[in-house]
């Protein structure tokens, strides 16, 4: 009796961990922590579908030939009951290693599979993924380990339901739909704190703004699906022209705004003049046709252009994308102060 009530304090203990986790990873490293009061083990396996990521918490000592048994087993299982992915070629596979055992316990480098409990993840008639728990040793588990470890998978079940739902609302309010780069609203935020740190320490901070020449006529001669096919290939142009600590916004329309951190004009200058030869360079297929397309850009910068606020700043790369329209178009301009 006094054993059950400790394991249900124990199940109990858990719950409240896995509950109050942020992230996929810490619901499992909490699991991994707590789970070896309830049961012996040598790994534990979180398969998650939202993000095709397989997460073990193992012994350091399981070899690898163990941990890939485990990884294969849990796809097939999950892929049983019906679910992506049935290969584990499509599964990120994450590894947490901890000593889960004494020294004088360590399992043997031929050790195999031959126990486990598989349970699937499941929320409002959704199966969302997988838990197992894995052995060296037969016989591993009994029946009261299955009720322990159901109640347990419910509470991961919920837990990364929560996830999936919380995730789901932030990308809708961050990234536009369309071309899944931020949209103005996160850039607008993200400004704030770039030019702050700007402003404070006196590092350099570039934006460009970015328009696609005469995209009207796109719209009205092909139609509006094939414009957005065009502003997504140009998205994607963009994301890989830029460095990984730039942001990459959509500001509405076909225009589109960097924000480069430590980016000094000339360092940005180059940046935008490569996505302008990379754009000019590209034949875009539209429709049955295959089109040549410019984009014109506006360059301003702390403290190259001396703005006072985010809202110079914007107000200068805005200026600086009209002169770039107003002299040809497919070009680069850098603010020019001395015009109003």
């Amino acid at each position: 009796m006094r054993l059950i009530v400790k394991n249900l304090n124990i199940l109990r203990s858990i719950i409240n961990t896995i509950n109050t986790s942020f992230e996929i990873k810490e619901i499992v490293e909490s699991a991994g922590n707590n789970l070896p009061s309830l049961f012996e083990f040598s790994a534990l396996g979180v398969l998650w579908k939202e993000e095709s990521t397989l997460y073990l918490y193992q012994e350091e000592s399981c070899p690898p030939s163990f941990t890939k048994e485990v990884a294969q087993n849990m796809v097939r299982v999950f892929s049983v009951l019906g679910e992506e992915p049935n290969d584990l070629a499509r599964v990120t596979l994450q590894v947490e290693k901890r000593k889960l055992r004494p020294s004088h316990m360590a399992m043997d480098s031929k050790a195999t599979l031959k126990s486990y409990l598989v349970l699937p993840l499941a929320v409002e008639d959704e199966i969302i993924g997988c838990v197992s728990l894995n052995s060296d040793q037969p016989n591993a588990f009994d029946a009261q380990d299955l009720q322990f470890f159901s109640v347990i998978g419910y509470q991961m079940a919920a837990t990364l339901k929560h996830f999936q739902r919380f995730s789901s609302v932030k990308t809708m309010a961050v990234y536009d739909t369309l071309t899944t780069l931020y949209n103005r609203r996160y850039m607008e935020e993200r400004l704030i704190v770039e030019a702050q740190k700007s402003f404070y320490s006196g590092s350099s901070l570039s934006l460009v703004m970015i328009d696609i020449d005469h995209f009207k006529k796109v719209n009205d001669t092909f139609g509006h699906t094939e414009g957005d096919k065009v502003l997504r290939e140009i998205a994607s142009l963009l994301k890989t022209s830029v460095r990984k600590k730039d942001t990459v916004a959509r500001y509405g329309g076909e225009e589109f705004i960097l924000i480069l951190p430590e980016a000094g004009l000339e360092e940005t200058t180059m940046i935008a003049e490569r996505i302008r030869r990379l754009v000019e360079s590209k034949l875009f297929e539209v429709g049955q046709a295959h089109i040549n397309i410019t984009v014109s850009l506006g360059i301003s910068n702390f403290p190259g252009h001396n703005p006072k606020s985010k809202e110079d700043l914007v107000r200068m790369a805005d200026q600086a994308l009209y002169d770039a329209k107003r002299g040809g178009r497919n070009r680069v301009c850098l603010f020019n102060p001395v015009q109003k």
